[in-house]
């Protein structure tokens, strides 16, 4: 008999940091405590990882985080691939997407959820201060520049879309299943085609990382990368 779950949370996952597993149980840990009256389940999407991901690593992750769901994805796709993949294999009537290391504050993550449960097809954590706190100024300037061209070029008024916490009821979960951008710029064009549609109730959440997360670099190759991704959203009918 398959095991009912009330939500359950995919996380795109590629090379991930050594500790990884030690860090989730704990976070996961902390969020089902949150929730004592709701079943909670991890689907962690691999893509393509060519190291900290290999066989042991999965079956010690599963021993660790019982009813962990693996959706092993061998070949590097993308961001995008890999939530897609994730999101498909999701049984429970309500999905939740972030990072593998679960970046945001637990009390941002409760907020999300809560609003997920209270039927809100889409909620969309919105980065604050404390996000752009921990950028480049290079990195800054191209998430504010993102929004700029979100307002002017896709006609969105969510222009915060490449936050790393979303929110998805049933509907929202099929108009996820009909992107085709690969990388990170998934995240747009999902809102792009849900904003498209009258039914769809997208609502935004200010949220907090936590206080030791260190944001990465963005590479001049996947800047370029998504330009071009950018103008495939905004040409799309």
């Amino acid at each position: 008999m398959q095991q009912y779950y009330d939500m359950d949370i995919v996380l795109p996952c590629y090379n991930p940091q050594a500790d990884f597993i030690a860090v989730l149980d704990r976070r996961f840990s902390d969020l089902k405590a949150a929730y004592p009256d709701k079943k909670l389940r991890l689907i962690v999407s691999n893509d393509g990882s060519t190291c900290n991901f290999d066989p042991q690593v999965q079956k010690k992750l599963q021993q660790t985080i019982p009813g962990t769901l693996i959706v092993d994805n061998k070949k590097n796709g993308g961001k995008g691939v890999a939530v897609r993949a994730g999101i498909a294999a999701s049984t429970a009537p309500y999905t939740l997407y972030t990072d593998i290391d679960m970046p945001y504050s637990l009390e941002s993550m409760c907020q999300v959820i809560d609003k997920t449960f209270a039927d809100t097809d889409i909620v969309i954590a919105v980065r604050n201060s404390s996000y752009y706190s921990k950028l480049k100024p290079l990195r800054k300037l191209m998430s504010h520049g993102s929004q700029l061209m979100n307002r002017l070029f896709l006609g969105i008024k969510f222009t915060d879309t490449q936050g790393g916490l979303k929110g998805l009821s049933p509907k929202a979960r099929k108009i996820m299943l009909q992107t085709r951008i690969k990388d990170f710029l998934f995240d747009t064009e999902f809102i792009v085609l849900a904003a498209r549609q009258k039914d769809i109730h997208i609502v935004n959440i200010e949220t907090n990382l936590r206080e030791e997360v260190v944001m990465s670099k963005m590479s001049l190759a996947v800047l370029v990368r998504e330009s071009l991704n950018f103008f495939k959203i905004a040409t799309r009918r």
